[in-house]
């Protein structure tokens, strides 16, 4: 089966006020794809919002946030969709002890986030945001990386990792208030209550803790806490 995986990422700069960089991914059949924009689309038109607006998490408001919420009920229920995120405290990154910049430990970060997402007897196709001037190269050598890793040459498996922009996709704004949503959570901030709702709504489908790594085989919403070797070693 062919897939579109749409992946985004939050305070994924250093520099950010955050200590917490997500990156994080949706998947869906390609053949599923249009009935599901249809559907969002419909939400969409049910809250007498323009046709074009730009679903994003920084605009949850409590005059979106019925929206938001239906949304993230529409994801967990159903099984066409799946989210996996891994989530990066950025005080435990030692860039200077792998001779490597923030932007190489971002796309490592990447690859880690989609290695378990591809399965070698399906077929996909990768649309990362896009986060700056350089993103079509980086993405271009993280899709070789990928393609070894899977021995993937014939290019059958990952067929393309092409970053847009969020306003082509509706799945891709899924993803961001998604991400969005756990950014909010790790760090620890409540000072909007319709975000508040909305990540509520998110741990009561979940019913796990956001606060551990959730077991490999459930795939549904898989988040990886990402610790370094370092970390794991004090254990």
């Amino acid at each position: 089966m062919e897939y579109n995986i749409y992946c985004d990422e939050s305070c994924h700069l250093i520099s950010n006020d955050s200590d917490y960089m997500v990156i994080g991914a949706l998947s869906c059949p390609k053949n599923k794809v249009k009935k599901i924009n249809n559907y969002l689309r419909h939400l969409i038109s049910n809250y007498s919002l323009s046709d074009n607006i730009e679903l994003k998490w920084h605009k949850v408001s409590e005059k979106t946030e019925k929206l938001y919420l239906d949304i993230i009920t529409y994801f967990f229920s159903q099984d066409d969709l799946k989210f996996r995120a891994i989530i990066i405290n950025k005080k435990t990154i030692d860039n200077n002890k792998f001779s490597q910049t923030d932007d190489d430990f971002y796309y490592k970060m990447f690859f880690t986030m989609l290695r378990y997402m591809i399965i070698p007897t399906n077929s996909y196709n990768i649309y990362p945001d896009i986060k700056d001037t350089n993103s079509y190269y980086k993405h271009q050598i993280l899709l070789n990386y990928l393609r070894n890793d899977f021995f993937d040459y014939n290019k059958k498996t990952i067929k393309k990792n092409q970053p847009i922009r969020s306003y082509e996709s509706l799945l891709l704004q899924v993803t961001d208030i998604i991400i969005g949503a756990l950014s909010y959570y790790y760090r620890d901030l409540n000072t909007n209550q319709s975000k508040i709702n909305i990540i509520e709504k998110i741990k009561n489908n979940y019913n796990e803790s956001l606060d551990v790594s959730t077991t490999y085989n459930y795939s549904k919403f898989n988040l990886l806490l990402w610790r370094s070797k370092d970390d794991i070693n004090k254990i």
